[in-house]
């Protein structure tokens, strides 16, 4: 008996060290065989748009929320002198401004969007005003940027209004770098160039009453300063079964956690080293019953 407790013992262990270890560090230290320690100051923040004035809001000082400082610009693909209303698709400001304190936060863009309805939403719509030299109307496809002064993760996004009462309604979200945001700011690049190698994807807006509407839980395992929130563009990821050019709403508030958050935790079964162990302690622990 004391032979086969050792067995055992010695089983244990060697089955535990041939599981492959996954605690800590993010999606792309498992990848690379490393890991970093988790960042353990993470801090839920909850911005609603609409308890602060819009001009403190829209100002470059912006709003404090659990002492995270954040920023809100408007952006939207409306051309430039080298990019006319023939192709409009190079992106430039855009000014982001608060509808209602009942619906949130629309968009304006550079292309002749009045504050009536729906142009003041944060849509993808096809330009309503004149159209170019050559007959065509192109769609712009307005964002908001939030900047943060800290790595956050976004969590989640409501609305007080989306077109079509929510039903088919999608948001397009992306992180960016202090590269990707020079190439926002420096206004001569498409969305394309703007989110080139940034973490970007598109997800369905859901109804949650008569006049509120949310993404629901995100689950976005990266964090960063710069979040741009605005219409669905299949640049920026596609949703299965989704169409494009009808999508609009207006922002009320966002969730975000400050930091890093920790990667899901990962249960393995044991490795094979370790299954042919245990195998092998069980023939024993029999011959020895048998005896």
């Amino acid at each position: 008996m004391p032979y086969l407790r050792k067995i055992l013992i010695s089983l244990t262990v060697l089955s535990t060290l041939s599981a492959p270890v996954f605690a800590g560090g993010s999606r792309g230290d498992r990848d690379s065989g490393t890991s970093s320690p988790v960042d353990s100051s993470l801090a839920e923040g909850y911005y609603d748009l609409t308890d602060f004035d819009e001009s403190v809001v829209t100002s470059s000082t912006g709003v404090t929320i659990g002492g995270v400082n954040i920023t809100l610009t408007g952006w939207s693909d409306t051309g430039n002198s080298s990019d006319p209303e023939d192709f409009d698709n190079i992106v430039k400001t855009a000014s982001p401004y608060e509808v209602s304190s009942f619906y949130g936060y629309g968009v304006l863009n550079q292309d002749g969007e009045g504050s009536t309805s729906p142009d003041h939403s944060i849509d993808n719509y096809y330009w309503n005003g004149e159209n170019s030299s050559a007959g065509i109307a192109y769609a712009d496809f307005d964002f908001v940027l939030f900047s943060f002064d800290s790595d956050v993760t976004l969590d989640s996004i409501d609305f007080g209004w989306a077109n079509n009462n929510g039903s088919d309604q999608q948001v397009s979200i992306a992180a960016l770098n202090d590269s990707q945001l020079g190439l926002l700011e420096g206004a001569s690049s498409t969305w394309s160039e703007i989110i080139a190698g940034a973490v970007s994807s598109s997800f369905n807006i859901t109804k949650t009453g008569s006049y509120s509407y949310t993404t629901g839980e995100l689950e976005l395992v990266n964090s960063a300063k710069y979040w741009l929130v605005g219409a669905y563009n299949t640049v920026f990821g596609a949703v299965d079964g989704a169409s494009m050019y009808n999508d609009g709403f207006k922002i009320t508030s966002i969730d975000f956690t400050e930091g890093t958050p920790p990667p899901v935790a990962e249960v393995h079964e044991p490795g094979v080293f370790g299954l042919m162990l245990m195998s092998f302690a069980i023939l024993v622990w029999r011959r020895n019953r048998a005896a």
